[in-house]
């Protein structure tokens, strides 16, 4: 198989694995097709498009003095906001039960 045919057919592959609403490892499962590979072949795909998945990104983080004085400041807790893809966000209020944002940690690991 050429490498134009490869690309167009795992292009053809992520496509479908992306409008399933499946996780990687469940439409790997299915397909059987490996992880592994079927990540290799995003990554590639991604570097052709010109995509990079090592684009820094910077954020300010409070000083502890800042944090010390978060009562005497009046602010109040931000909600974390975590940005997959464009079509993927999650954001989890400071209200969650702890163990619950373990939960989900744990779940993106486990899927990235």
């Amino acid at each position: 198989m050429k490498t134009d045919e490869k690309i167009t057919l795992w292009s053809e592959r992520i496509h479908e694995f992306q409008s399933s609403g499946q996780t990687c490892k469940t439409w790997c499962q299915e397909h059987h097709v490996p992880v592994s590979t079927m990540n290799y072949w995003m990554h590639k795909l991604k570097t052709l498009d010109g995509q990079s998945d090592t684009d820094m990104i910077f954020a300010k983080m409070p000083t502890e003095t800042e944090i010390s004085k978060n009562g005497t400041l009046n602010i109040s807790p931000s909600p974390v906001r975590i940005f997959i893809t464009n079509a993927i966000r999650i954001e989890v209020m400071p209200e969650c039960p702890l163990e619950l944002f373990h939960v989900l940690i744990q779940g993106l690991k486990d899927h990235a």
